[in-house]
């Protein structure tokens, strides 16, 4: 019994050893240029730019996302086949737009050919409003030329392309390192555009997200060193609750930006931030700001 005790406690005083450690070490999050500019209030952010409204990740719904007064516009990237930055959601072309088949098997030209409003709809088909309006796919770097001033949130799409890099060098040479926060479901991603552009915030990846969630789990997230400033979460998946009370008062303590998504309810969007959420991901952000008593009517119909 005695080798037995003596066999359990070596390495339960290893593994208190190390927990000590990480307790005096562990660090919170970093903080992060663009989420400071913009202060303590709870924030809006336009999902595709707001694809509840208007034809999604297009400048005509970043327009008017802007003028309507959004504090963060949310896009996704992808490349096309000439290498190109291309602000578009799905890997096809079939849902949003006039044309067929992959984003990545067209180039710039052939994309931007394309009626990217053509499927939009708010009666469920009974009328496309904005088709043969003119709206095409963007590319990232006309985002960027034509929004300089505004927060971004953005997902990059495809691993393994080299997207990281093209998307580092497309923020410095605009010089927006500092107005965006980049996101991935590819952890792998992520890590390689950290590697590639220390000092541009991030949110948390799948697996780092799993992470917290486990360690919040068996009370030790306090223990967490985030390499990222934004913790971007449904509220629950494939029927566990992810965002709970607990784990709402963790991240934050980490120092993290709890963006919550896809809110479109009202009624979600005021409990989650009576619950902590610090920021609404929705294709609906008239109505987020709305619960918030903020201004709703659009300012300017059109940019020059």
């Amino acid at each position: 019994m005695l080798r037995v005790l003596r066999f359990i406690a070596v390495p339960l005083m290893l593994l208190a050893l190390a927990l000590g450690v990480l307790a005096l070490t562990s660090q919170p999050a970093q903080t992060s240029a663009v989420l400071s500019t913009l202060g303590d209030q709870p924030l809006v952010i336009a999902h595709r730019g707001g694809k509840g409204l208007w034809p999604e990740n297009s400048l005509f719904a970043f327009e008017r996302a802007s003028d309507l007064g959004v504090d963060m516009l949310e896009m996704d990237l992808h490349l096309s086949s000439d290498g190109e930055l291309v602000v578009i959601h799905d890997r096809t072309l079939n849902r949003t737009t006039n044309g067929q088949g992959r984003v990545a098997e067209h180039s710039l030209t052939q994309l931007q050919a394309l009626d990217a409003a053509y499927n939009w709809t708010a009666d469920g088909g009974q009328s496309y409003p904005y088709r043969g309006q003119g709206i095409r796919i963007p590319t990232f770097t006309e985002v960027l030329q034509r929004f300089p001033d505004a927060a971004k949130v953005i997902e990059m799409k495809v691993p393994d392309v080299g997207m990281e890099a093209a998307l580092c060098e497309a923020l410095q040479s605009h010089q927006q390192i500092d107005r965006v926060v980049i996101g991935s479901f590819y952890d792998r991603s992520l890590q390689l555009f950290r590697e590639q552009c220390p000092g541009v915030a991030t949110s948390a990846g799948p697996g780092s997200v799993r992470m917290l969630v486990a360690l919040n789990w068996v009370g030790l997230g306090s223990l967490l060193s985030p390499s990222y400033q934004a913790l971007q979460i449904p509220e629950a998946h494939d029927g566990l609750l992810i965002a709970s009370p607990s784990l709402f008062k963790t991240a934050s303590e980490r120092g993290l930006n709890i963006q919550m998504w896809t809110i479109n309810e009202q009624a979600d969007m005021r409990r989650l931030l009576d619950k902590g959420a610090h920021a609404l991901i929705t294709d609906y952000p008239d109505r987020a700001l709305q619960v918030l008593g903020r201004p709703t009517q659009i300012n300017a119909l059109a940019r020059e």
